[in-house]
C-alpha cells in the first residue's frame, strides 16, 4: 500500500511539471498579468523603465522591493529571493496601510521606475539591481477559498491574492489542494490550484511531512500570489 502511494504522489508531481497553462485573457486591472513579479523580472533584468510586483520592505537602512518572504524561521518575516533597492523614499503609500512588525514594515505593491546595475546597491552592497526614482503603489489582497478563485478565474486575473489548503510540494512543482487524504494524496473530489514553479522557501516546505515519494511534502498552508493564466505565482507561503 505504501508503495502504492508513493507511486501515485511520483505521477501527481510528474503530471504538475508537465501541464501547460493555459492563454490569459484579456487584462483590464492593475497589476496587470503583464507586470512581472520582482523574481521574474530579475530572471533577464534590462536597465530602463519598469514596472514590478513585490513586497515593499522597510527597515532602518531604507526600503526594498523583494521578490518574497519567508515566515519559516523569523518573526516579523524575512525577505526571499532577489530583490531590488529603493533607497530612501520620500512618500510612503498610505492606503492599505503596511504591516508594522517591530522595527520593520512590510506590504505587497506594485512599484515603477527606472531598473539600473548590475552593481552593489543598498547595505553592504547586497543587492545587485536599484530602482531610480521608484513609485509606489500600496496593493490590497484578495481573501479567496479555493473553488470562489476558480469559478470566477478572469474576474480574478492579474490580482493579488490568498488562499489557505494544502500544499503538495515537489522538487519541480507544487499544487494547492482542497483536501488530501493520507499520506499526502489528493482526494479525488478536491479542487485543485497550480502553483508557478517549485516554491522557493525551502525552510517552510521542510517543516511540511514528509510524502511517500522522494522530495515531496505536504501540509496546510496560506499561499499569497498573482492569479495569472489560470496559476498562481507565490510570493509568500505560510504554514498553518
Amino acid at each position: 500500500m505504501a508503495a502504492m502511494r508513493a507511486l501515485l504522489l511520483i505521477v501527481v508531481m510528474l503530471a504538475l511539471g508537465a501541464c501547460t497553462s493555459q492563454p490569459a485573457p484579456a487584462a483590464t486591472r492593475i497589476p496587470a498579468p503583464t507586470v512581472p513579479a520582482v523574481g521574474e523580472l530579475l530572471a533577464g533584468p534590462r536597465a530602463g523603465p519598469v514596472s514590478t510586483v513585490g513586497y515593499l520592505y522597510l527597515t532602518s537602512d531604507g526600503a526594498a522591493l523583494v521578490g518574497g518572504l519567508s515566515y519559516a524561521t523569523a518573526d516579523p518575516p524575512e525577505p526571499l529571493g532577489a530583490g531590488l533597492w529603493l533607497g530612501e523614499l520620500q512618500q510612503l503609500p498610505a492606503e492599505p496601510p503596511l504591516t508594522q512588525a517591530g522595527d520593520r514594515r512590510f506590504g505587497l505593491a506594485l512599484a515603477h521606475g527606472t531598473l539600473e546595475g548590475p552593481g552593489a546597491y543598498g547595505p553592504g552592497g547586497a543587492y545587485r539591481y536599484r530602482l531610480a526614482a521608484p513609485v509606489i503603489e500600496s496593493l490590497g489582497v484578495r481573501e479567496l477559498s479555493i473553488p470562489l478563485l476558480l469559478a470566477n478565474t478572469e474576474l480574478y486575473e492579474g490580482q493579488p491574492v490568498r488562499l489557505e489548503g494544502q500544499l503538495l510540494s515537489g522538487p519541480d512543482a507544487a499544487l494547492l489542494v482542497e483536501r488530501l487524504g493520507s499520506g499526502g494524496v489528493p482526494d479525488d473530489t478536491a479542487l485543485q490550484v497550480k502553483l508557478a514553479g517549485p516554491i522557493a522557501d525551502q525552510a517552510l516546505t521542510a517543516g511540511l511531512r514528509q510524502a511517500g515519494a522522494p522530495g515531496v511534502r505536504f501540509g496546510p498552508v496560506a499561499v499569497t500570489g498573482l492569479w495569472r493564466a489560470g496559476r498562481l505565482y507565490p510570493l509568500a507561503v505560510v504554514a498553518r
